[in-house]
Parts: C-alpha cells; sequence; structure tokens
C-alpha cells in the first residue's frame, strides 16, 4: 500500500536539506524521496494551474520537475493516486497555516484568523491554490475520491465555522439569535464563491477590499444578530 506522503518538505525545507547535503554528504532514503515528491507536487501544481488537471500527465509533471519520465507512476502507480496524495500534501499545508493563525482562539477571534490564514494562504500559495481548487472543481461533475474529499472537507469547514460561532454564543461575545449551522453556510459560501472568482478573474477580484469587508462583517454584525432565525 503507497504510503502518506502529507508530511513533505516546503520549498524552504528542501532549500535547508541540500544545504545539509553540501556541508555533510549524502542525504538519507526519505530525505531523497521528500525533496522529490515536493518538487513533482509544486510542478504539478504549476502546470495544472496553467493547463488543468485532465490536460496535465505524469510526464509532464516528472519533465518540470527534473526527473524521468516514469518516476510519478513508479512511485505513486497511477496519475489518481498522484493526485491524491497532492490534495493530502495541500491540505496539510492550509491545516498548518490554519493552526498557525487560530492557535487557541475561540469564537470571533478564531474567525478573525480563520479569515487571515485563508487571505496569506492565497497571496503565499497562489500556485496552489489554483492548482488546488482547479482539481476538486474539473472532478466535481463524477462520483470519485477527490469528490468525496472535497465534500468531507466541506462539511469540515461548515462545522468549524459553526463551532466558533456557539462558543463566541457561550463565552457572550455573539449575540445568542445567531444561527451557528446558518452561518457556517454563509460563510463558507463567501469564501468558496471568492476562490471560484478569483479562479475565474483574478485580476477582477480585490482581495484586500473583499477581506477587510469580510472581516468587519465579522467583528460588528455577528453582535447584532436580533432578526436571524434560531436552529430549529
Amino acid at each position: 500500500m503507497e504510503q502518506d506522503r502529507t508530511s513533505v518538505f516546503s520549498a524552504d525545507a528542501v532549500r535547508d536539506v541540500k544545504g545539509r547535503q553540501q556541508r555533510h554528504g549524502r542525504l538519507t532514503q526519505a530525505e531523497r524521496t521528500a525533496i522529490s515528491d515536493t518538487l513533482m507536487f509544486n510542478a504539478a501544481m504549476e502546470l495544472i494551474g496553467s493547463q488543468g488537471a485532465n490536460r496535465t500527465s505524469l510526464r509532464e509533471i516528472c519533465e518540470q520537475a527534473g526527473y524521468s519520465r516514469g518516476l510519478a507512476n513508479y512511485r505513486f502507480g497511477s496519475k489518481d493516486a498522484f493526485l491524491e496524495q497532492l490534495l493530502k500534501h495541500f491540505n496539510q499545508a492550509w491545516q498548518d497555516r490554519l493552526d498557525v493563525h487560530i492557535g487557541q482562539h475561540r469564537g470571533i477571534q478564531a474567525l478573525l484568523g480563520a479569515n487571515r490564514a485563508l487571505e496569506s494562504f492565497l497571496r503565499d500559495n497562489a500556485s496552489y491554490m489554483r492548482g488546488g481548487y482547479l482539481i476538486w472543481y474539473e472532478n466535481i461533475g463524477g462520483d470519485n475520491p477527490v469528490v468525496e474529499k472535497l465534500r468531507h472537507n466541506h462539511e469540515t469547514y461548515r462545522q468549524d465555522v459553526a463551532r466558533w460561532i456557539r462558543e463566541g454564543i457561550d463565552d457572550g461575545e455573539i449575540d445568542p439569535a445567531m444561527n451557528p449551522t446558518a452561518f457556517g453556510h454563509f460563510y463558507c459560501s463567501w469564501v468558496f464563491g471568492t476562490i471560484f472568482q478569483w479562479l475565474a478573474e483574478p485580476h477582477a477580484v480585490d482581495l484586500d477590499a473583499s477581506f477587510t469587508f469580510a472581516r468587519w462583517l465579522l467583528t460588528t454584525r455577528l453582535q447584532h444578530a436580533q432578526d436571524t432565525p434560531q436552529d430549529a
């Protein structure tokens, strides 16, 4: 069974390992595998971002990363298996960024942290965001592991937002009339709507204005929700 490669090296870590190689000699097999995985993942996101997932082959990915044509197929077994690991890598990178921004925060501060995490991730990892979401959206019409994972991700994101709303209500910072489940759907609709528009017309989406406005909503309107319906 193919090993889970979610803990691959970042680009900075690849440079660190190569520097260690120059200072101390030969890398371990695990380090060499981690480097090649990361370089192939990075190449895949660049290619997918420019031409789509369905038109990108494993051969192109290997050549772009500087490896022999058959390495990805040998290591992962198939394009579907490669894309599955690529998305795990993408999700882990996002989760790491989210954890940094949220930390131990609850309620509104957790929501603000998640909002800042998304904004910074979009800016710092534009090729990964574009490539990752193109993979999701190109597969959305079928019933396959990619779509199933997307459904799971969406459910998790909605539940996270609803939990933060409930925490804010419990802590007395959010109006108890706020509907946590409905707000989870609303906020995630804004997130994925913004990403979709950015994918289609990156130069037409003012990310600064969009995220600033979202944070204004989070810090002001959540405290004035008297007219919103309660959960059923």
